[in-house]
């Protein structure tokens, strides 16, 4: 299991990436998903607040005037407004 996944909007399988499929990376350990909802231009975060945590305890909801980043990639830092054109 990798530390972190990120999933970009599908018309055909969103509502199965942010049901089913994020229940199931929850269940299996992933620490930290992120969710590239391009029709809203927003990322939707899932992580845990510890290694040991059982479940995503933190949630977050960026948009493009929003800096996203990551205990689990140090260092990086992705301006949202870059990846939404806006």
């Amino acid at each position: 299991m990798p530390d972190i996944a990120v999933e970009v909007r599908s018309l055909s399988t969103w509502r199965f990436d942010i049901g089913a499929k994020k229940s199931g990376y929850e269940r299996e350990g992933l620490r930290e998903l992120w969710l590239v909802d391009t029709a809203a231009d927003e990322v939707l975060v899932f992580r845990r607040s510890a290694r040991n945590a059982a479940r995503y305890d933190v949630s977050l909801q960026l948009g493009g005037d929003h800096t996203l980043s990551s205990p689990q990639l140090p260092g990086f830092a992705l301006d949202l407004s870059e990846l939404f054109c806006q």
